[in-house]
């Protein structure tokens, strides 16, 4: 019988030992750690099952056990970022199915159907128009009727601003996209529909208006829907923060939230106004839940008047700082998506605000269609 070579024995033998060494440092890893939140994937990781005390408990253990291993691996960090790092490098591709790769490392948001909203796959149906317009309706009628305005804005998507930083492999259909379809059934029906597609197109030419490591606007594209949704509203008299691009020059480190998502540790420098301090130095409350999904936070300036309420998404954030600083007190409502009317309206008849403002990212737009079939339950 021929012997294996030397050589291979040595080289099969130091494969097994750093395997082993892995595993055993794994192990030694996983022992000392501490349950975490995973940024990428935003969830907390799974935390180790207590010992079975019922049959039932008995029968799930080796279930979850095998999901607290896989979470808890250690050294998963690192492999998990090697995988990331091979996938970027040497494929050219996210790892992750929600975060595209576009030119010069702009990263785009693949998910909620982003990809084929993108290409204008996904036009609305002339009965989901109808239910847009419906939805749009039952929030607006009561408004009107108790002599107070309502105002409905549409953020769009990263890729609507710059569909030039895509990947060119990307086909798209001609429009109408569903903006295209909502834009123009607003404008048919007159309906209260800020679209600030334009506004942040032209402002591209005096500064980058959304984060490349996030699916978010930077300052300066908040602050350009703030002077667009300011310039919209009926009310008289609104002291309004005038800024130019050279204002917004103080520098910012930012992890961007698809950066995370496709496991990068990079950072993007991003810039933030300076506002005049005499202003408003307006007073803030946290956030509290009132209701499925929905929470509630307000502002406070002296020096202003006029009571709102601001219905917004995670675009919001960013609009804070400025519409603050514009009215007496601001209601903020945080929720995802856009909520059935008989969900808003007993808030809306709670706080009274002389005027409401709802905003939603455009990706979220058929949200509107769907609480039409809700609002009977």
């Amino acid at each position: 019988m021929q012997r294996t070579p030397f050589s291979a024995r040595l080289y099969s033998g130091a494969l097994i030992g750093l395997a082993m060494a892995f595993s055993f440092a794994s192990l030694i890893a996983m022992a000392f750690k501490h349950a975490e939140v995973s940024i990428g994937e935003n969830r907390t990781l799974t935390q180790l099952p207590g010992w079975p005390r019922t049959v039932a408990q008995w029968d799930s253990f080796p279930e979850r056990f095998d999901a607290y291993f896989n979470d808890n691996f250690g050294l998963r960090k690192l492999l998990l970022r090697l995988n990331s790092n091979f996938t970027t490098v040497m494929l050219g591709r996210s790892p992750s199915d929600k975060v595209v790769f576009g030119k010069d490392d702009w990263l785009f948001y693949a998910g909620d159907n982003s990809i084929e909203l993108y290409r204008n796959q996904r036009p609305f149906s002339a009965l989901q128009l109808a239910n847009t317009e419906a939805a749009l309706a039952l929030r607006m009628r009561p408004l009107q009727a108790a002599n107070r305005s309502y105002l409905f804005v549409v953020v769009p998507d990263k890729h609507t601003i710059y569909p030039e930083m895509m990947p060119t492999y990307m086909s798209r259909r001609d429009p109408p996209s569903q903006l295209d379809q909502v834009a123009a059934l607003a404008e048919k029906d007159r309906l209260p529909v800020l679209d600030l597609r334009s506004t942040l197109r032209q402002g591209k030419a005096d500064g980058q208006v959304y984060l490349k490591d996030d699916s978010h606007w930077t300052d300066w594209g908040a602050y350009l829907g703030y002077r667009r949704i300011m310039a919209a509203l009926p009310l008289t008299d609104l002291p309004v923060l005038d800024l130019d691009a050279k204002q917004f020059a103080i520098p910012s480190d930012h992890a961007g939230d698809l950066a995370g998502m496709a496991g990068l540790t990079r950072r993007e420098t991003t810039r933030l106004s300076e506002l005049p301090a005499d202003r408003c130095a307006f007073t803030a409350s946290a956030y509290k839940p009132v209701g499925d999904d929905i929470s509630i936070g307000r502002t406070f300036c002296p020096q202003a008047k006029y009571k709102i309420m601001f219905i917004g998404d995670s675009f919001t954030e960013a609009l804070v700082k400025y519409l603050s600083r514009s009215f007496g007190e601001v209601v903020y409502v945080a929720r995802s998506g856009f909520k059935p009317s008989r969900e808003i309206a007993p808030l809306i008849e709670r706080e009274k605000p002389d005027l409401v403002i709802e905003e939603l990212a455009e990706r979220h737009l058929d949200s509107l269609a769907d609480t039409v079939a809700q609002e009977g339950r």
